[in-house]
């Protein structure tokens, strides 16, 4: 055993030796070059100075005052061929000595800087304006880099928005080597690049994005997918399709994460074996199916991403299974079940993953657990459910099962209150928050689960941060917002 360990200790100090070696010769190529040029620009400044000396020797004074200015001239030509700083050395700390030794072999590995690069951007977490997010390193081996910390620089710079980085502070913890947190404040949300420096290596870019924060001081659009005919729904697929139900249009619009349309279904010149009226409510079921409400003939459709039918069931009634121009769609993340508000019934009918009817909740009134006219749903990471109670301007929270939990908001327009909500979502991939749009207000309010408000966005108007009527309110899995904004005929991106 001790033998073994002896072995690989000299094959490591070996290792050891020849890369220390390579390094050396890299470096002394490049003094070398360094010597050549300080010998050349030396050579220059000889041949001026033989120059000047000749004329002192051999010219009058007067000559040589004559010639001063062309002497002048023939220095500040040379002195400004010659770079100053290329001639200092240059020992710049372009590698390191590697610290995750896997085994007796791996002692004494050198690792080049230069063929190092981000290997992940995760756990992103907001609080309050403040924005933190983990950052590790890889060698070219693929295994974790870690470095000391005072040798890592960090900064962000916000794409299409200024070239002004943001300054970082960067830690660690000894429970996680190689990982670090980066924490930053930043002025707005969206695709950040994000710049790296060990030492004086600078490792290749990559990219941020923030979620959006109703903290910042500043909330603005990212962009705007327009040509839309009364846009009502819309949900997100995890590969960043965007599924919109076009009340006006009668038709489901599928469009990549650009905002270029990819299909259109149903509706006039649509594909699929099916037709919609006035659809609302939309959602994505987990084996990527597409439920949709069409509000016109009491159905809720299932169908597939390239247009085909797969199951449709309901009428128009009050029954079970019945509904009266059904709205919003949310898909449970603990059971499978699909909740969809029953707009004119104000009830809440829960079907099973197999779309058959397991249950409903709520009556007419305004009373807890009573609806007028609920519009939307959304349902947390718990699986509680969040329904948008638009005529009696409130939020109500249920367990699953539909049992009274809480509410907020109450009629108004001040901070809190709320007109007519419309859509709701959740971002219970990161901070909780609940998004609600609200036609009366033409606005987005910001509530913590708790229905604490956060803040308020949007007035009317069609201007880039002003809505007519918003509706159908969904977040990505990178945390940007998507607003149906209906009367605008547009989809708002934050």
């Amino acid at each position: 055993m001790v033998e073994e360990m002896m072995n690989a200790l000299r094959e490591s100090e070996r290792k050891l030796t020849e890369q220390a070696k390579r390094v050396t010769d890299d470096k002394l190529k490049v003094l070398s070059e360094q010597m050549k040029s300080a010998e050349m620009s030396l050579s220059v400044l000889e041949d001026v100075e033989d120059y000047v000396e000749q004329s002192l020797k051999t010219g009058s004074p007067q000559q040589v005052l004559r010639c001063k200015k062309q002497m002048m001239e023939r220095m500040s030509e040379v002195t400004a061929g010659i770079n100053v700083e290329e001639l200092h050395p240059k020992e710049k700390a372009d590698f390191v000595l590697s610290e995750n030794i896997k085994s007796l072999h791996h002692i004494g590995d050198i690792v080049s800087l230069q063929q190092c690069r981000v290997k992940k951007i995760d756990r992103i977490t907001l609080a309050g304006k403040a924005v933190s997010f983990s950052l590790s390193m890889e060698a070219p081996d693929s295994s974790v880099l870690c470095v000391p910390l005072s040798s890592l620089r960090c900064s962000l710079v916000p794409v299409g928005k200024g070239d002004q980085p943001i300054d970082t502070t960067v830690t660690t913890t000894s429970t996680d080597p190689g990982v670090y947190r980066i924490q930053c404040n930043p002025s707005t949300s969206g695709t950040h690049t994000v710049k790296v420096q060990v030492y004086d290596v600078h490792l290749e870019d990559t990219s941020l994005v923030i979620p959006i924060n109703p903290y910042l001081d500043n909330i603005t659009p990212v962009r705007t997918i327009t040509e839309l005919e009364g846009p009502w729904g819309v949900a997100v697929t995890d590969d960043n399709h965007v599924i919109i139900t076009e009340h006006s249009g009668n038709c489901v619009t599928i469009l990549d994460r650009e905002g270029k349309k990819v299909k259109s279904l149903g509706g006039e010149g649509g594909s699929g074996n099916f037709k919609f009226s006035c659809p609302r409510g939309v959602a994505i079921t987990p084996d990527k199916f597409i439920l949709v409400s069409d509000s016109k003939h009491g159905l809720i459709q299932k169908i597939s991403m390239d247009g085909y039918l797969i199951a449709s069931v309901g009428k128009w009634g009050s029954g079970p299974l019945e509904f009266s121009y059904p709205g919003g769609i949310a898909i449970s993340p603990i059971t499978g079940q699909v909740y969809i508000a029953d707009w004119r019934n104000h009830r809440i009918q829960v079907l099973n993953p197999d779309l058959t009817f397991s249950h409903s909740f709520g009556s007419e009134g305004s009373a807890n657990g009573q609806f007028k006219y609920p519009y939307d749903i959304a349902i947390d990471s718990q699986g509680l459910v969040y329904v948008a109670d638009s005529y009696n301007h409130r939020i109500q929270k249920f367990s699953p099962d539909g049992k009274f939990v809480g509410q907020f908001g109450t009629e108004g327009s001040g901070p809190g209150q709320l007109n007519g909500p419309t859509g709701i979502t959740i971002d219970a991939a990161a901070t909780g928050l609940v998004y609600v749009s609200e036609e009366g207000n033409h606005r987005i309010s910001v509530f913590t689960s708790d229905g604490v408000f956060v803040r308020k966005f949007g007035r009317l108007g069609s201007n880039i941060d002003q809505f007519g009527y918003p509706y159908g309110l969904a977040l990505d899995k990178d945390g940007f917002l998507y607003v149906c904004d209906r009367d605008n005929n547009r989809l708002v991106v934050y």
